[in-house]
């Protein structure tokens, strides 16, 4: 093992006690200061779970910091940025020399968008990408080699419902998602002759932070606002009807403990774009948008059961 300082961006709130992590499930979890990734340290600590809680920004800590330190939880937390490289393998090098395995790893941190392609500014679009997509791929190919010499190991990659359906104003969030998935997929082919497993979580609207930090632009006068506002609509309709994160972290914690494994696993309220979006034609479904207000309103609630006529114009 190799001689390393304690690193600067680790807050270690409970000591280690080496016996109990050597019997412990260690899971390394991606963007916990806030929502699903937030919901899941916790819920998986307080399952016999030894938590490595990442976040981008150490000051914001405090939230998670005063659960544990109540509950006396079995959590670490550490700075990690996902589109550094240098921070994954950092991160990933500390944890296997404390420790000395990774059991799980909890592909969370993310960013939304909503802007229609031909106007999204591309250096937002390109962190999107090294968001969404790249940091999973970087942090995957961190553990592997550990999870791959000890002969076990579950890879979790957090989706969306966007992951299965594309939406209108949402392009490039959609087409991160979709690449997510079929990352997944792929994987799961070549690491399970390892014994590895890959999991994916499809959540639907969900009520956290993100709506808050996804940019928006909106121009009225915009070529595109009939699209601007058809994504914004089902947005406004679905946050009073957003699924607790407390929801999703529970998925995690099923998905991880079955004993009948399971690739995707689809929950939280919009799940039925993916259960229904099979049974309309491409055509039908794209006609959608050329609709009038009333008229949009009135097919999708036939197509997926959703009102949207709660929201605002």
């Amino acid at each position: 093992m190799s001689t390393r300082l304690k690193p600067q961006n680790l807050v270690e709130v409970m000591p280690a006690n080496k016996s109990m992590v050597d019997n412990m499930d260690n899971c390394l979890i991606t963007g916990t200061s806030t929502g699903i990734g937030y919901a899941a340290a916790i819920h998986l600590a307080r399952n016999g779970f030894r938590v490595h809680a990442t976040m981008r920004d150490l000051a914001k800590k405090k939230p998670l910091q005063e659960t544990i330190e109540t509950e006396k939880l079995p959590i670490v937390m550490h700075r990690l940025d996902v589109t550094d490289r240098s921070s994954i393998d950092g991160v990933v090098a500390d944890i296997l020399d404390s420790d000395g395995h990774i059991d799980i790893l909890i592909n969370n941190a993310g960013l939304s968008n909503a802007c229609p392609m031909e106007i999204y500014p591309e250096d937002e679009h390109r962190l999107l990408f090294e968001t969404n997509y790249w940091g999973p791929v970087h942090l995957t190919q961190a553990v592997l080699p550990s999870m791959r010499a000890q002969g076990r190991g579950s890879i979790v990659n957090v989706s969306s419902i966007l992951g299965r359906v594309a939406v209108v104003n949402q392009a490039a969030y959609c087409a991160s998602k979709f690449a997510i998935e079929a990352f997944s997929e792929s994987l799961a082919l070549e690491v399970a002759p390892m014994g590895l497993r890959v999991i994916i979580i499809e959540p639907g609207v969900i009520a956290t932070p993100i709506f808050e930090k996804t940019p928006i632009h909106y121009d009225k006068k915009s070529p595109y606002r009939q699209a601007m506002r058809q994504g914004g609509r089902f947005y406004r309709a679905s946050i009073p009807q957003a699924t607790p994160p407390e929801e999703v972290a529970e998925i995690m914690l099923q998905a991880l403990t079955s004993e009948q494994p399971q690739l995707r696993w689809l929950h939280g309220h919009g799940a039925s774009l993916v259960e229904q979006r099979p049974n309309i034609q491409d055509e039908d479904y794209i006609a959608m948008t050329t609709l009038d207000d009333e008229t949009y309103d009135a097919r999708f609630k036939d197509f997926f059961g959703i009102n949207l006529a709660v929201s605002s114009k």
